[in-house]
C-alpha cells in the first residue's frame, strides 16, 4: 500500500536564519580556502545529496522551540567552525581559474524550521513501505545554483507536534561525500550533547593529494564544456515513490553460503573471489531490479556501479579523517541475459562472481582508476545502471542528538539518480543491511514481489 501525498501547504515556516561558524580563537590555524581536487571536481555536475534524520521526538513544537532551538544552533555554530568549508562557497579562484571552496569571515550556513500540520503522518513518512517522494519534498530545503558561488549546505528542521522531527540535510556533493559530511554531522551531535571531545577533528591538508597524471584539468575542462550536464540521470524523479528493504544478518550469511555452494557445484572448490556482505547483497538487489525492467530491458548489457573509497586504500596514506571527496567508481558490465536467463541460483552466483572479481582486481593505482572515469560512466549511463550511494560504513543510525538513534535516515537525492541508497540495518545488532529504493509505483510492486519470493527460492538452508 502506498500513504497519500503530502503537499507544501502541510508545513508552516517558523523560523529562517544564518548561522555563521563561532569566532576564531587566538592560536587557531587560518580558515584557508580549499582547492577542488579531482575528486571534487568529479562531482561538480551532480545533484545535491539530500539526507533526511527522523527522530521521535514525543513533545510540542513550543518545547522544541525554547528547549532545544536555541542550543542547536549554538552547536552547530561551534561544528561550523570546526567543518569551516561547508559554509563556504565553491568559486573559480582568481589567480587561475581553479575551482576552489573559498572562506571568508563572513561565510553562513541556511538554517530553516517548519511545523508539519500533519503531525501524525511521522510514522508514516518514516516507516519502510512505498511512500510518494513529494511528501518527502516540504522537508527538503532547497540549495540555490549559482555559477559565480555555488552555496555547499543549507538545512532544516521539521516539527511534527507531538510525535517527531526530521532534520535535512542538503549537501553539494564537490563539497566532500558521506564520510566527511556525517563526520559533521556526528560532531554536530556531540557538540549539542556536549560530548564533542570524543569525535576527531577533520584534516584538511590538500597536498596529501597528489595529481601526477594532471586529471583534475582533465575533469574540470569536461566540467566547463558542459556545465549543466548530470550523467546519471532518474527517469521519474518525484513522481516515483520511494520504500526501504532489509538485509538480515541471517540473511546475507544465507546468500553467502549460496554462492560457496554454487561455486563448489560449478567450479568443483571454494569461491576464488571477494564475497562479503556488500557482494551479496549487491548482487541479489541486481538480479531483482532487472527482473523488475525485464519487459523493456530484457536485452543488452546490464551495468552495476559502485563507490570505492580511497582513504584506506591511497599511498602514501593520508589522514583517516581526511575533509573531501576521495571517491572513484567500480563498474561491473555483462549481458543481461548471461544473468536472467538461466537457474536463479546460477545467475545469483554469475553476478556475485562479476562484481567480487572486479573488486579484487581494482588497481592500486587510485589515478589509473580515476583517469577518464567521466567518459566510462557516460558510455553505461544508457543501459539504466545500478548505482549505489551510501556504505554501511557511515554509521548513520549512530547519530543521536539526545533524543535517540534516528527512527529512519532516507536519501531523498536518489529520486534524481536512480541510485539505491545503502546503510547499516537501524535495527540489525551490528550486522545487516538497509536499502532505499525509488521506483514508479507499478515498478516498486513488481521490485518487491521478486525481493521477497526470490529470497525464498534463493537460499541455501
Amino acid at each position: 500500500m502506498v500513504s497519500g501525498s503530502i503537499n507544501s501547504m502541510a508545513v508552516r515556516l517558523l523560523e529562517q536564519t544564518r548561522i555563521s561558524p563561532s569566532p576564531q580563537a587566538a592560536g587557531d590555524p587560518p580558515r584557508d580556502s580549499l582547492p577542488l581536487t579531482p575528486f571534487d571536481a568529479l562531482w561538480m555536475n551532480q545533484s545535491p545529496v539530500e539526507r533526511l534524520f527522523f527522530y521521535s521526538y514525543p513533545h510540542s513544537t513550543d518545547h522544541f522551540l525554547c528547549s532545544h532551538l536555541p542550543r542547536l544552533k549554538s552547536s552547530l555554530s561551534h561544528s561550523l567552525s570546526v567543518f569551516y568549508p561547508l559554509a563556504g562557497t565553491i568559486r573559480r579562484r582568481q589567480s587561475d581559474g581553479r575551482f576552489e571552496i573559498f572562506c571568508s569571515p563572513t561565510d553562513s550556513v541556511s538554517l530553516m524550521v517548519f511545523e508539519h500540520l500533519q503531525g501524525d503522518s511521522f510514522l508514516d513518512l518514516s516507516g519502510d513501505h512505498p511512500r510518494p517522494v513529494s511528501s518527502f519534498l516540504p522537508l527538503l530545503p532547497h540549495l540555490p545554483k549559482s555559477i559565480e558561488a555555488q552555496p555547499l549546505l543549507t538545512l532544516q528542521f521539521t516539527i511534527f507536534p507531538s510525535h517527531g522531527l526530521s532534520l535535512a540535510l542538503v549537501l553539494h556533493h564537490a563539497a566532500c561525500d558521506g564520510f566527511s559530511s556525517i563526520h559533521f554531522v556526528k560532531h554536530w551531535a556531540a557538540t549539542f550533547r556536549s560530548d564533542d571531545d570524543k569525535v576527531p577533528s577533520p584534516a584538511f591538508d590538500r597536498s596529501v593529494i597528489p595529481d601526477p597524471r594532471g586529471l583534475y584539468k582533465q575533469i574540470s575542462d569536461a566540467i566547463l564544456q558542459c556545465p549543466e550536464k548530470q550523467i546519471i540521470k532518474s527517469a521519474f524523479d518525484e513522481e516515483g515513490v520511494i520504500a526501504t528493504y532489509h538485509f538480515t544478518p541471517a540473511a546475507l550469511e544465507s546468500l553467502k553460503r549460496t554462492a560457496h555452494s554454487q561455486a563448489e557445484k560449478k567450479q568443483g572448490r571454494k569461491v576464488s573471489f571477494h564475497c562479503s556482505s556488500f557482494v551479496v547483497s549487491s548482487a541479489y538487489t541486481w538480479i531483482c531490479l532487472l527482473k523488475t525492467r525485464l519487459a523493456t530491458d530484457g536485452e543488452g548489457m546490464a551495468h552495476f556501479l559502485f563507490a570505492v573509497d580511497w582513504r584506506q586504500r591511497m599511498r602514501p596514506k593520508i589522514p583517516a579523517y581526511y575533509y573531501g571527496n576521495c571517491l572513484t567508481a567500480g563498474s561491473v558490465g555483462m549481458k543481461a541475459e548471461d544473468l536472467l536467463n538461466c537457474e536463479e541460483k546460477e545467475g545469483f552466483f554469475v553476478a556475485c562472481e562479476a562484481i567480487g572479481r572486479v573488486i579484487g582486481a581494482m588497481s592500486s593505482d587510485v589515478w589509473e582508476e580515476l583517469d577518464g572515469i567521466e567518459a566510462r560512466l557516460e558510455a553505461v549511463a544508457p543501459s539504466r545502471p545500478l548505482t549505489v550511494a551510501g556504505s554501511v560504513k557511515l554509521g548513520v543510525y549512530g547519530i543521536d542528538f539526545g533524543w535517540g538513534k534516528p527512527r529512519k535516515v532516507e536519501v531523498i537525492s536518489t529520486r534524481a539518480t536512480g541510485a539505491v541508497s545503502v546503510a547499516e540495518r537501524r535495527d540489525g545488532g551490528g550486522g545487516g543491511i538497509e536499502l532505499g529504493i525509488v521506483l514508479t509505483l507499478d515498478d516498486m510492486k513488481t521490485f518487491a514481489h521478486h525481493f521477497a519470493s526470490g529470497m525464498l527460492r534463493l537460499i541455501d538452508d
